[in-house]
């Protein structure tokens, strides 16, 4: 781009082209899923996977076999007393379960970045996630959708706001101007979390999640799929901030309706979800 045409473009144009022109060219750097996190899942499509052997591929990184025991005693997941070791932690969540839990610790690597000039971006965005993921992993089974399904997607929904952001300090002057950023974060981070979810090999599902994650207004079939169940899990974040105002009324939303969620508490959020706070509070820290 010219020098004179740079300096008459606004940075936010000039951030969306370099990266539109990227994709496009196939240069842009999109973030990888860790090879633990792709292992486990290569190894979980195998059929005569044995636990132990799984757990023997997990306890190569501490920290993950720490998490998985964490999210393993658990209120959902806990019976009664906790796990003795990796294997019975697996055994109990089960092998779709701990593969998506890896995800998921994978997922929070990536959005933990010290550079200053985008590091609080990325924890609100995070912190955004795990929330979403917690509401829809209580919202699925009152909803007849799997939970640790409804959990992955929820966590992965925001991982186009990455590259974004990796980009955005060559740009001071939108960095500088945080309303202009959260609004490109807003209207694009959707269309390359589908991208980048395409590209790591996930199904259409998850795909659609991803590109529809504030699409608030969706209505593309007449049966509930998975990313109504986590746009309206999203909404629900909404609700203690100002911004909801700015929001449809959730009544309003297709996905409500086809949901068949019809008991609206005086909040204006769905009663059950107030009922469940504890356990969404609990899975809420667990995940951070």
């Amino acid at each position: 781009m010219p020098a004179t045409e740079a300096l008459a473009t606004p940075p936010k144009t000039q951030l969306l082209k370099f990266v539109a022109d990227s994709l496009r060219a196939g240069t842009i750097e999109l973030p990888s899923l860790p090879d633990i996190a792709i292992d486990i899942r290569v190894a979980i499509n195998q059929a005569d996977l044995e636990i132990s052997d799984l757990a023997k591929l997990i306890q190569q990184d501490p920290g993950l076999s720490a998490y998985l025991l964490k999210i393993s005693h658990s209120a959902h997941y806990n019976r009664g007393r906790p796990a003795r070791n990796l294997s019975a932690a697996i055994q109990r969540l089960g092998l779709n379960a701990a593969r998506d839990f890896t995800a998921s610790y994978a997922l929070k690597t990536l959005f933990l970045i010290q550079d200053p000039t985008v590091k609080s971006y990325m924890r609100d965005i995070w912190k955004r996630s795990v929330h979403t993921a917690a509401l829809a992993h209580v919202m699925a089974r009152h909803c007849k959708f799997d939970p640790d399904r409804a959990l992955l997607a929820g966590l992965l929904q925001d991982i186009g706001a990455l590259p974004l952001l990796a980009n955005v300090k060559s740009y001071p002057e939108l960095c500088a101007a945080p309303g202009e950023l959260q609004k490109l974060l807003a209207e694009f981070s959707g269309k390359i979390s589908g991208l980048i979810l395409h590209n790591w090999q996930f199904d259409e599902e998850l795909v659609q999640v991803g590109l529809n994650r504030e699409n608030w207004m969706r209505d593309k079939s007449p049966q509930a799929d998975l990313a109504d169940l986590i746009l309206v899990a999203r909404y629900h974040t909404y609700l203690a901030e100002r911004s909801h105002g700015k929001l449809p009324q959730l009544s309003r939303l297709p996905a409500f309706k086809k949901l068949g969620l019809e008991e609206i508490g005086p909040e204006q959020g769905l009663a059950f979800l107030t009922e469940a706070k504890q356990e969404v509070d609990e899975l809420r820290s667990t995940l951070q």
